[in-house]
């Protein structure tokens, strides 16, 4: 039997990685020439291979983006590779796709750029399939650099003989630290020993498919943390005996999506039943506080024995507030219909500490208050605003434990006339400078429950408001959130 040349493993390799992989997979010349369109950019672009090989990739960029395909040329031959980079695309029907990108040179054996290797994903649609025409070990290289996936190479006794730069970044080893380990090291120590034997049984029959199907995947970082994942499995025949391919996705961000997808369901059953009992308790709390009322109007003719009357209006008082927070409640509740009107930071600021004064104070963390009276109305959606304001307060109470103080303070913008400022000040442990850049991301967070996302829906909301929010924190000396709105007039030339 003939033995297998270095370029016809890579190349059975390189099938295997796309038939496995979800992204399109498009190789171009450095003119834009497409020489390789894999089943996975038929299924997503609509265009069958034998149509768009030797076409232009204009074929399906849009007219308003043709500036930036040529500025990524540009890059790529100064060899450079472009990670993530999001961009949108034309499908034969018309649909525009967002796309994230990366793409990669291709050099040919001299190290010359020939070329570009673009691997496309699809941001809303994550399907397995893919096959690929490859021409050279170019394309084998820059495909498996270029791949969004950690890929992993193992032999039939688990050890790893090849892992792209994606799987160096998801695990955080170095290549040269994964090469001839135990693909066990990879896993968290408790699922090391039976792992062993599942994968002497995929060897003993080795085929493309998931790897446990309906189970919740963990994998291990260097570092000993812990993350889901998704795995997918092929394999290819060598000289050596079957090696197994395995495709590794981090799905910890789609992970804490659902939680939070989860947890805005629980958020909206809950809003709608606090809207109902804050309706059931509008009607006996209104005939409650109309009797009061009408019995201390007596209480002036006919005086009342006692402390009677001092009683009731302890009782008025309580009543009152009452019936606030259950206008508080249904405000919360109802769903923001995005209509804005002119409103006044104080009301609302007192609005929503209706709703979280008493658990704060349960916590030992006294509230403060120091409003500017006659402040500029804002324009604004009071069901939002309020959102922000009780995250804010919230995130606060959490960051003081058990004591503290939370300022709420409103004020005048000195240099722009109209414009209104609110600051939320804790007198918490405060933000390390590390983390502070990263607060308003998406799912990050650093509580040990939690999704994530409080901070970047109240920076969006203020950002839809044409307002600012900035944060100034020093480790120890506790943190402040200002929100700086424009004015009325400002906002409505704008």
């Amino acid at each position: 039997m003939m033995k297998e040349s270095p370029q016809d493993l890579i190349a059975a390799q390189l099938t295997a990685i796309v038939e496995s992989s979800d992204d399109a997979i498009i190789g171009e010349t450095l003119e834009g020439v497409i020489t390789s369109w894999n089943r996975a950019a038929e299924r997503i672009f609509g265009y069958p291979a034998a149509e768009m090989i030797g076409q232009s990739i204009t074929h399906i960029i849009p007219g308003e983006r043709q500036a930036e395909e040529e500025e990524v040329f540009a890059r790529i031959r100064r060899g450079e590779r472009i990670d993530h980079f999001e961009t949108v695309c034309v499908a034969r029907d018309g649909r525009m796709i967002d796309m994230l990108l990366t793409v990669s040179p291709i050099r040919d054996a001299r190290g010359r750029i020939v070329g570009a290797l673009k691997i496309a994903r699809d941001i809303m649609k994550h399907n397995w399939t893919g096959a690929a025409e490859v021409r050279s070990e170019g394309y084998a290289r820059a495909i498996l650099e270029a791949v969004s996936e950690a890929i992993l190479l193992v032999n039939e006794t688990g050890i790893i003989v090849s892992v792209n730069r994606s799987a160096e970044e998801t695990f955080g080893y170095d290549r040269e630290s994964l090469l001839g380990r135990p693909v066990e090291l990879l896993l968290p120590e408790r699922f090391r020993s039976p792992h062993a034997a599942h994968r002497a049984a995929y060897f003993r029959e080795p085929r493309v498919r998931p790897m446990g199907q309906g189970l919740d995947l963990l994998a291990c970082r260097k570092d000993g943390t812990e993350f889901p994942v998704e795995i997918s499995l092929s394999h290819v025949r060598t000289d050596e005996g079957v090696q197994a391919l395995a495709f590794v996705t981090d799905i910890t961000q789609r992970r804490a999506m659902e939680r939070a997808t989860r947890q805005a369901e629980r958020l909206a059953a809950l809003g709608r039943l606090s809207a109902g009992i804050a309706h059931e308790v509008n009607n006996p709390i209104g005939i409650i506080l109309s009797r009061i009322e009408i019995m201390l109007l007596d209480a002036q003719a006919l005086p009342l024995p006692g402390k009677v009357a001092e009683d009731l209006r302890v009782l008025h008082r309580h009543a009152r507030r009452v019936a606030g927070i259950a206008q508080g409640l249904l405000s919360f509740a109802r769903e923001s219909s995005g209509v804005r009107r002119p409103l006044d930071l104080n009301d609302l600021v007192e609005e929503t500490l209706l709703l979280v004064e008493k658990e704060v104070a349960r916590a030992g963390v006294t509230i403060r208050r120091a409003f500017v009276r006659d402040l500029p109305p804002v324009l604004g959606d009071s069901g939002a605003l309020q959102q922000v304001v009780l995250n804010l307060v919230t995130n606060a109470r959490d960051a003081l434990g058990s004591g503290g103080e939370i300022a709420l303070e409103t004020s005048v913008v000195a240099d722009r006339p109209g414009a209104a400022r609110l600051t939320v000040r804790d007198t918490g442990p405060g933000i390390s400078p590390d983390i502070l850049p990263k607060i308003f991301d998406p799912f990050f967070t650093t509580k040990s429950e939690g999704t994530g996302l409080g901070l970047s829906i109240s920076y969006g909301i203020v950002r839809d408001h044409k307002a600012t929010i900035d944060v100034e924190s020093r480790p120890g000396e506790g943190t402040a959130f200002i929100l700086t709105f424009p004015s009325m007039g400002e906002d409505l030339r704008s």
